[in-house]
């Protein structure tokens, strides 16, 4: 693509990020290449401030107007404690739409802030339209954020080289010249780095020696590393102990352990502080600035403070200790825990590794580190004398990661490369058909789930608008299981688990999605969802301790924060459009902003698969116009009609309606619909095949070369899919003698002077539609369809929660008015 205009690099990130001069060429260089459409690969050591690097490029563009998308998501390998990072940011840019999305504190479940910063589980799941967020109903609303965005990866070495890393590595190389990305890290062995170079087409950015000397937490300090042939215990803690002490057990039951036991020999002047993924938010973040006062660079407090933390802390935390506690994990999670010890110049600090408790089985109990990752513990256990007692810099580290991690990766590597095929179609599986229980093979080995706790899980209206816990997978089966050998369910314990299955039927935006609620009775039970409910017999939880397992206490999980703002700002309910009025909502909507996320994106795919410039645009705004055409069904027509007369509220017989009043608060509405015993017909699919024709003029995808019938089927799958991600089958229509002339209306800001005659399709009967649907192997076709459906249903959803005179309708932009690439 070229260079890029900036007449000055480090002049522009002192100014941005309000310091004298970068560190160094690496938190420069990652800019320089993005910018001009390369991607790139940063190694550099922990708290040598790569969090600026990865953020320069982002800021820059949209300071200068540079083209570069308008959307970061910024992903950790695990769930971690993020919020000061978006702090920092929001200090930098206060204007800026910075949100977080992790399994517990879920701010952005559909990926549209400016900047989220969130974790490769959640994007991942998005991706493979199986997100951990939303309903499998509305699984194909992420997958186009993530191909608009700039993506960055962060401590990329953790992820699991079974599940996350071939998925990851698999998706940037779909993605790869159309979303750029920045992989970082601290720890990867030479091997590894030279070979995701090569297959991701990036460049490598690392530190030299000179840029070392230059960051500040590497000049003056000393870093020693023990091996320690015991068990973590609150003695071994009080024997190190000097005045900061961190303890970092691998799993939340032991972390929970070993503070009550510091606790309870703390006294009044010592501060014990517990931090995992099973808090409540309100909890979490009154931790969190509690463990940055005591920790961080500027702490202000002073005294004695041990924290005790799980893997949490590995990532995303700025702050320090004198002596770190922590059980075996592979060498690159050592590393990166024991940069939470001295991490800042001139300090001296002593990090611990203790042995891991036994099993059942006798031999070391590794969860969460599991297949490969055992090894690497092994191995890890066994080199780490040849570190022993000495002062560790950057260069030791590396030596470390090479003699533990090389053989590994290479083999690692050498099977990522025999198994890429069988692994691609497991992802095409997952997003052809929603496969979430693939998830273990694709996102996570162990992978999380979110855990609520409630009584009557039948009386949950959504239960994804409650505020839940992220467990590992296998600790839940392993609970599960431990309550089947003590003989529950039982008489006064019924139930143990249920989770929630999406009843049939075709969603709506103007109604919520109604659940079945099944309990879980095998331990194959525990595929189905990525969400369930515990029975409150079974579960405690305190502000200090937080969720675990055992006699009940009576909690129950509380309605998010995001979601209790949403529903007191909310009117509950939804007036009646004419199919017109809906329409030209949502191309206000899309028009007047929504269109700049995924504009760099467009351009980029545009250019790669040979379209005219402002083809996605255009077909945006086609499917936006056509994608209810399904509506105009005279059955479907017949069903709404009816409904307005039965809540008294009729509507002329020729007016085309696209959604119906609906006020859930109103007794006689929800009366209403008690009482309806008919379901209204389904239209998504039904629409496309009505309009299969008209797309096929209006995109000209007759032109010989081909790209323009890409265009058609990613058009067409976005229509026939924008309520459900696995529609297939249409159900026939017969469309109303009204339909062709409300189809010209409403397209008339964006197709004037279409002859609608013989190319709107008025009845078909019932048919599958598998040739004309985008296959998940079709590379362009895929990412088209990506970027349309979410823009689609964006704008529906946006649409629907605005009235008219919230937008500003817009009915053209000229492609001049955009940023292109």
């Amino acid at each position: 693509m070229g260079k890029v205009a900036v007449t000055d690099w480090e002049d522009s990130f002192s100014q941005i990020f309000h310091v004298r001069a970068p560190y160094g060429r690496f938190q420069i260089e990652p800019a320089r290449q993005l910018l001009s459409g390369c991607n790139v690969i940063l190694q550099a050591p922990t708290g040598a401030g790569k969090t600026k690097a990865a953020l320069f490029p982002y800021l820059l563009a949209g300071r200068q107007g540079l083209a570069f998308p308008r959307k970061m998501l910024y992903c950790v390998p695990m769930r971690v404690l993020a919020r000061s990072l978006r702090d920092e940011l929001k200090r930098l840019e206060d204007d800026l739409d910075v949100r977080l999305q992790t399994g517990d504190q879920p701010d952005d479940p559909r990926l549209e802030g400016a900047i989220t910063f969130t974790t490769i589980d959640q994007v991942l799941s998005s991706f493979l339209n199986i997100p951990y967020a939303l309903t499998l109903r509305q699984g194909n609303v992420n997958a186009g954020a993530v191909v608009a965005a700039y993506l960055v990866v962060d401590e990329f070495h953790l992820l699991d080289t079974e599940s996350t890393l071939p998925t990851t590595l698999e998706m940037l190389r779909l993605l790869n010249g159309i979303a750029p990305f920045l992989l970082m890290t601290a720890t990867f062995s030479g091997e590894m780095l030279g070979h995701l170079a090569s297959v991701l087409n990036a460049q490598v950015v690392s530190v030299t020696a000179d840029d070392l000397a230059g960051i500040p937490t590497q000049r003056d300090k000393i870093r020693r590393i023990h091996r320690t042939d015991a068990l973590l215990t609150a003695d071994a803690i009080w024997e190190r102990h000097r005045s900061r002490s961190i303890a970092i057990c691998n799993t939340v039951e032991r972390a929970q352990a070993l503070y009550e036991a510091l606790r309870q020999r703390a006294g009044s002047g010592s501060d014990v502080v517990l931090l995992h993924s099973r808090f409540l938010r309100q909890h979490r973040q009154a931790k969190e600035d509690r463990v940055r006062g005591l920790f961080g660079r500027d702490r202000a407090q002073t005294g004695s403070a041990i924290v005790v933390a799980t893997q949490v802390i590995e990532v995303g935390l700025d702050i320090t200790c004198e002596v770190l506690h922590t059980e075996l994990a592979p060498a690159a999670a050592i590393l990166q825990r024991a940069g939470r010890c001295a991490r800042f110049e001139g300090e001296t600090g002593d990090v611990y590794v203790y042995d891991l408790p036994r099993s059942a089985s006798g031999g070391r109990a590794y969860a969460p580190y599991l297949g490969e990752q055992t090894e690497l513990c092994e191995k890890t256990w066994q080199a780490l004398p040849t570190v022993e007692g000495k002062p560790t810099d950057f260069a030791g580290e590396q030596r470390l990661v090479n003699l533990v991690h090389g053989d590994t990766d290479r083999r690692v590597l050498n099977g990522l490369e025999q198994s890429r095929y069988a692994h691609r179609q497991k992802m095409n599986k997952a997003i052809g058909q929603q496969a979430i229980g693939l998830a273990r093979d694709l996102i996570r080995k162990d992978d999380s789930v979110t855990i609520l706790v409630h009584p009557e899980p039948g009386a949950i209206e959504n239960p994804y608008h409650l505020e839940g816990f992220s467990l590992f997978f296998g600790s839940l089966e392993g609970q599960f299981r431990a309550w089947q050998r003590a003989g529950l369910p039982d008489a006064r314990i019924d139930w143990l688990m249920q989770y929630p299955a999406e009843k049939v039927g075709e969603e709506e935006e103007d109604r919520p999605l109604r659940y079945e609620w099944r309990k879980v009775e095998t331990a194959a039970d525990l595929n189905r969802s990525t969400l369930y409910v515990i029975n409150p017999r079974l579960v405690a939880y305190d502000g200090d301790i937080g969720m675990r397992f055992g006699d009940g206490n009576g909690f129950q999980s509380p309605l998010a924060v995001r979601q209790r703002e949403r529903l007191a700002a909310s009117t509950h309910g939804y007036q009646r459009e004419s199919f017109q009025e809906h329409v030209a909502r949502m191309l206000g909507v899309y028009c007047a902003g929504l269109d700049r996320e995924i504009a760099y994106a467009a351009a980029r795919l545009e250019r790669h698969i040979g379209l005219d410039v402002g083809s996605f645009d255009r077909a945006i705004q086609l499917a936006i116009a056509l994608h209810d055409v399904g509506k105009l069904d005279r059955h479907w027509q017949q069903w709404v009609h009816s409904w307005q007369e039965r809540i008294s509220q009729p509507v002329a017989d020729d007016v085309m309606l696209a959604h119906s009043d609906y006020d859930p608060a109103s007794p006689h509405h929800r009366r209403a619909e008690a009482e309806t015993t008919h379901s209204r017909p389904p239209h998504a699919a039904e629409g496309a095949l009505a309009v299969v024709k008209l797309l096929h003029h209006l995109l000209g995808a007759s032109r010989p070369a081909g790209a323009n019938l890409k265009l058609l089927k990613a058009v067409f799958s976005a229509i026939a899919r924008h309520h459900s991600p696995g529609a297939d089958t249409c159900h026939g229509f017969d469309l109303h003698p009204a339909a062709k002339a409300t189809i010209l209306r409403a397209l008339a800001p964006v197709a004037a002077d279409v002859a609608a005659d013989d190319l709107v399709v008025m009845r078909h009967g019932h048919t599958r539609l598998d040739s004309l649907l985008v296959q998940p192997d079709a590379r362009d076709e895929l990412l088209a369809y990506f970027l349309i459906v979410r823009m689609v249903r964006l704008a529906d959803q946006a649409a629907m929660a605005g009235s008219l005179s919230d937008w500003a309708i817009v009915t053209s932009r000229r492609a001049s008015e955009r940023p292109v690439s």
